[in-house]
């Protein structure tokens, strides 16, 4: 049957035809321009708080890996009965690796845990290098309100901390602060704690 006897067809019982176009839908170009606007302010909107998120998940991760390197080195100090330091280090990639005795600034670049035998604060030759850390966040910056841990943290054989402060890791505007007392006891700090960040 041939299209023109189907719409005879089609017209001769009450009907109406409808040409096979007429069942594509299409989308105007007002359409597609309203789409793409809605699009862009949610976009707009979305960005800073995913950068946002980000940034959290960042600070957090690298509060982690600090306050389990602390943990650590306090606990194989107790473990050991020996002194264990915990010192910034900014070659944890080299052969041999070693502290910045006066630096206080690279603590970002990495750390390393080792047993202390002379009570420097510094890796020498012969001391048994427990752990490296490198956290690998070059946004952050990690500082201390206590001389006592400028460059080093120290635990003793019983674990207790030489000096007792707050070390805060910042990426800005974040800031996440560990508090660590005289026992040797960590702490993630409170509100009242923050403000070391620049």
């Amino acid at each position: 049957m041939s299209a023109h006897h189907q719409r005879q067809a089609i017209s001769e019982q009450g009907g109406q035809y409808r040409s096979p176009r007429a069942n594509l839908a299409g989308v105007t170009l007002i359409e597609l321009i309203i789409t793409l606007t809605i699009a862009t302010i949610l976009m707009t909107l979305a960005i800073p708080s995913f950068q946002g998120m980000v940034r959290t998940n960042r600070i957090a991760v690298l509060t982690n890996e600090l306050s389990s390197a602390l943990q650590f080195a306090r606990s194989e100090a107790i473990t050991r009965g020996q002194t264990v330091t915990l010192c910034e280090s900014d070659d944890v990639f080299d052969d041999t690796p070693s502290c910045n005795p006066a630096s206080g600034k690279d603590w970002h670049l990495g750390w390393l845990v080792f047993v202390d035998d002379d009570n420097d604060g510094v890796l020498d030759t012969g001391e048994t290098l427990l752990l490296v850390g490198q956290p690998g966040i070059e946004a952050a910056t990690i500082l201390t309100n206590s001389s006592a841990f400028s460059n080093k943290v120290v635990f003793s054989s019983d674990g207790q901390s030489k000096g007792s402060g707050t070390i805060a890791i910042c990426i800005e505007p974040e800031e996440r602060d560990l508090v660590i007392n005289f026992a040797g006891r960590l702490r993630l700090g409170e509100e009242e704690d923050k403000g070391k960040c620049p």
